[in-house]
């Protein structure tokens, strides 16, 4: 799959998902699901953090380099870094949405709808939220790859993008498992004691520890046979 072809997927499911949560409620006369609406929304948050940060400190950057303003470039530094750790931190609520596949939303409807309508939804639902992790990782690259020369990809370098993209969606599933099974949020970090106090009490079970290893390494492993699948390690080319 080549860059266009990507950002189609991207922008078909997304745009699919967003449409059949919408009309569910209008064609089987059941309540909006709010929940999966905010989680769509912090699903695309991590993208949209990316490319304004990108965006942001590039601008910056030029205006450094055409006024000779040095404080100019260590502020564009600045914004991008702290870009990246908000990025990072919200980042999980992109994959978060492979949760949506338990149909609990069907526990709210006052009728029962179709099951078939909420499996292309939900699963397309999910399926976006996939998407929408691996592309934050993409722009990242590209951002890279901009910053060092887009036309000289060397091996080591591929290789760094390959652990890159097992490192961060290794983290991706770590904190969808915070979220899914601890009920974390990313803005729970504003309370680190809290934070820290809740993650205690989780692990003290020893065997919530097994399933923990479980979760991220069977999720990071979905992760990563979806960024081949799409072929993304083949949209850079190396020298």
């Amino acid at each position: 799959m080549n860059s266009p072809s990507l950002f189609i997927a991207f922008v078909a499911l997304n745009l699919f998902a967003y449409i059949t949560i919408r009309l569910r409620p209008i064609i089987f006369k059941v309540k909006l699901f709010k929940p999966m609406i905010w989680n769509f929304k912090l699903s695309l948050l991590p993208i949209v953090i990316l490319l304004g940060t990108d965006v942001l400190a590039i601008i910056i950057s030029v205006i450094s380099a055409y006024t000779d303003i040095i404080v100019l470039r260590y502020l564009a530094i600045l914004i991008f870094a702290l870009g990246m750790v908000l990025w990072f931190i919200m980042l999980p609520n992109s994959g978060y949405l492979i949760t949506e596949l338990n149909l609990t939303h069907r526990n709210e409807d006052s009728h029962e709808v179709p099951i078939w309508y909420d499996i292309v939804s939900v699963l397309s639902f999910a399926l976006s939220g996939i998407v929408n992790t691996l592309i934050s990782i993409v722009i990242l690259q590209i951002t890279f790859l901009v910053g060092v020369d887009p036309e000289q990809l060397t091996r080591s370098d591929f290789v760094s993008f390959i652990v890159t993209a097992i490192i961060i969606n290794l983290f991706v599933a770590i904190g969808v498992y915070f979220g899914r099974q601890i009920r974390f949020n990313s803005w729970d970090l504003l309370h680190p004691k809290s934070f820290f106090k809740k993650l205690k009490a989780h692990f003290s079970n020893p065997h919530v520890f097994k399933e923990f290893l479980l979760f991220i390494v069977m999720h990071t492993t979905f992760f990563m046979i979806m960024y081949y699948a799409l072929g993304i390690p083949y949209m850079f080319k190396m020298t």
